[in-house]
């Protein structure tokens, strides 16, 4: 069993993390760092508590440390776990800079230990679905992507995500997930060019991003809102065969927020009505369209897959040696903003 240290008990920990901890065999939570060990307490009783990242690694001998805490945070406390001999899953950003990513890249591996990254999206079952229209062929070469991640939150909360700081903003929150999804189906891009910027009144960091990148035989578009009260256009993917649109965010999140069992059958699964329409010319050239069911999302084969990276040593469902690319395009992207311009990617 794969004895896990669980940093943080906020939202992100206790939502989209612990859950699967707590579901697999292979997982046991055994301590916890919070400020609030009486909620703690009240969820896993038997974990011991502490305040302190540092001092409980002075303690226990644990295998895993499972990183959710606030995004200028995470570089330091992987290579702190790293430099204890631990496995590491940390949230997305994993870093908010390219060099200290390669520098715990470069030390995980010295360790001989995983350093994952908690990209989940890449088991969306709508990118699971475009992932393999693209493998067969469907749409031909593919010619431009529009990828989206919209919400209605007009008005900014109190929270550090929302607030001033390092690594706050909507960009630093989803960014990374667009960012990564299109790395993993076309490789790095040529050039970036963008624009990020604050547009809710009081707005303390920004909430909307258009970020454009460029590849030599295509174009991708990513980008959010906080003003799209209708159903968000999630892909828009367009080839020399035909095109694929879907509306709607895939469901795991809203279903883990609700507490759905995994043994539900409507777990991961998309409804009916949310599934994508392709269409595509048949050989008179008439257009024919087609609803596509979106793939079961796949979020616990995420968690299975490092519990068998940390047992066997097989690659990981996120090696943080693939996101280092990412990181990369964040700080393009933002530099571009800044100069209204172009850059190209090194």
């Amino acid at each position: 069993m794969i004895s896990t240290l669980l940093v943080g008990f906020g939202f992100s920990a206790t939502t989209f993390h612990l859950p699967f901890l707590n579901y697999l065999p292979q997982f046991s939570v055994d301590v916890v760092i919070s400020s609030k060990p009486d909620m703690v307490k009240a969820v896993l009783p038997h974990a011991e508590v502490y305040s302190s990242l540092e001092e409980a690694l002075k303690i226990h001998d644990v295998d895993l440390v499972v990183i959710t805490t606030p995004n200028h945070l995470h570089g330091p406390q992987a290579k702190l776990a790293l430099e204890h001999s631990c496995h590491v899953l940390v949230e997305k950003p994993f870093t908010l800079n390219s060099e200290e990513a390669e520098a715990l890249v470069e030390l995980a591996q010295t360790q001989n230990k995983q350093l994952c990254v908690y990209h989940n999206r890449r088991f969306d079952g709508d990118f699971l679905t475009i992932k393999q229209l693209i493998n067969d062929g469907r749409l031909g070469d593919i010619k431009r992507l529009e990828s989206r991640f919209d919400r209605f939150r007009p008005v900014p909360r109190d929270r550090w995500r929302e607030n001033a700081g390092p690594g706050s903003g909507i960009f630093w929150d989803l960014g990374p997930h667009l960012i990564d999804q299109v790395l993993q189906l076309f490789g790095e891009p040529q050039e970036v060019s963008a624009n990020i910027q604050v547009l809710r009144e009081n707005g303390q960091s920004d909430d909307t991003f258009d970020v454009t990148l460029h590849y030599s035989d295509r174009v991708v578009k990513l980008g959010s809102s906080a003003f799209q009260a209708g159903a968000t256009l999630r892909f828009d993917l367009q080839g020399t065969k035909g095109s694929f649109r879907k509306f709607h965010l895939d469901p795991q999140e809203d279903q883990l927020r609700a507490g759905l069992s995994f043994d539900d059958v409507s777990w991961a699964k998309t409804s009916e009505a949310q599934h994508g329409v392709l269409a595509v010319a048949s050989e008179s050239g008439q257009l024919i369209k087609e609803t596509i069911t979106t793939l079961k999302g796949e979020y616990l084969t995420f968690f299975n897959r490092l519990a068998h990276a940390i047992e066997d040593g097989k690659f990981s469902p996120a090696d943080a040696s693939t996101v280092v690319s990412v990181i990369k395009v964040i700080e393009l992207a933002i530099t571009a903003s800044e100069r209204k311009t172009s850059l190209a990617f090194k």
